[in-house]
């Protein structure tokens, strides 16, 4: 079996692994071809260093990498994430994958010279137990869950109460950086948030889900103190039965916090989600988010749907 790193001319194959342990483990998304090459295009991302992919001829079978972006000198996080071929399964592979990302991701978190905790995270969703029982036999424990929550549009509009020296406007891209340095403002306080850089940004903002026509910020004069910023994946239809706006990031600077921002960036989203054709609205959030997001969504109609878990381990220099 050939082990290697993966380049972008692997795309088409790491895709189609992708979606055989999507449909596998039941997952509640179907990925595109242009995401794969999105994330294997992005700024931080090292294929030489961050991937590896197992190949039984031209198949692509496993496939394992390190998603880091540098900490701002906060905290440092390295994420793995792996996927092996579902008629692979208990031949040892993702055991020896995991063994080459936690070793390699430990290799970039001590590189770091800056004097802040370092912590190897992963993402997965609940009911995939096999690779909870990967990450513990390898010393990640427990430390959050997360919940996706969707919301039945209305048939009517919804109303927007105003709100004294704040007007929402659509997405501006003149705005990029007072957008950015608003939503790295709002999610400072969040449970393990970094800081995101202008190029790591602006490479999210043009990816293939973003609808840009369907974001909005609050401003305060020229200053931007609230941003939503929103999407749509046309792919997940079919699966879902639903055609989904996605509420990506919805930040509001902390000193602007309880004047009801939040709730009117999100009754104006859910009106231009109706305009376009979209009949759900999904989000994330932390399920021990400290601002109380879960009592906001639940009040505005959101449910529950899935959750997925977080689990890390502290790696030491």
């Amino acid at each position: 079996m050939d082990i290697r790193p993966v380049t972008l001319e692997d795309a088409p194959g790491l895709h189609a692994l992708t979606r055989r342990w999507e449909v596998f483990w039941d997952a509640p998304l179907v990925t595109p071809l242009h995401e794969i090459e999105e994330e294997l295009t992005a700024p931080f991302m090292d294929l030489d260093r961050h991937t590896r992919a197992y190949f039984e001829g031209d198949r692509m079978v496993a496939y394992g990498r390190i998603w880091y972006r540098p900490g701002g000198g906060i905290q440092e996080r390295a994420y793995i994430q792996g996927f092996v071929d579902p008629e692979y399964r208990g031949r040892g592979i993702g055991r020896e994958l995991m063994a080459w990302q936690v070793d390699r991701g430990t290799e970039i978190l001590r590189s770091v010279e800056a004097d802040v905790p370092r912590f190897l995270r992963a993402d997965e969703w609940e009911w995939v137990e096999e690779n909870h029982r990967m990450y513990r036999r390898f010393g990640l424990e427990v430390v959050r869950y997360f919940t996706e929550m969707v919301k039945k549009l209305d048939d009517e509009m919804v109303s927007v109460y105003p709100i004294q020296g704040v007007d929402i406007v659509p997405y501006d891209r003149s705005m990029d950086r007072s957008v950015l340095d608003a939503l790295n403002s709002s999610f400072a306080d969040h449970w393990g948030s970094t800081p995101t850089d202008m190029e790591a940004f602006q490479h999210r903002l043009d990816g293939g889900g973003t609808r840009l026509d369907l974001s909005f910020l609050a401003l305060h004069g020229e200053e931007v103190v609230g941003v939503c910023l929103n999407a749509h994946f046309p792919e997940d239809e079919e699966l879902l039965g639903r055609r989904d706006g996605w509420v990506e990031s919805l930040g509001v600077v902390q000193q602007w916090r309880g004047r009801g921002i939040a709730k009117a960036l999100l009754n104006t989203s859910f009106n231009a989600f109706r305009g376009a054709g979209l009949t759900h609205s999904m989000l994330g959030v932390d399920t021990e988010n400290p601002n109380k997001a879960l009592d906001l969504y639940r009040g505005l109609g959101y449910e529950p749907t899935h959750r997925s878990i977080t689990s890390q381990i502290e790696v030491l220099r």
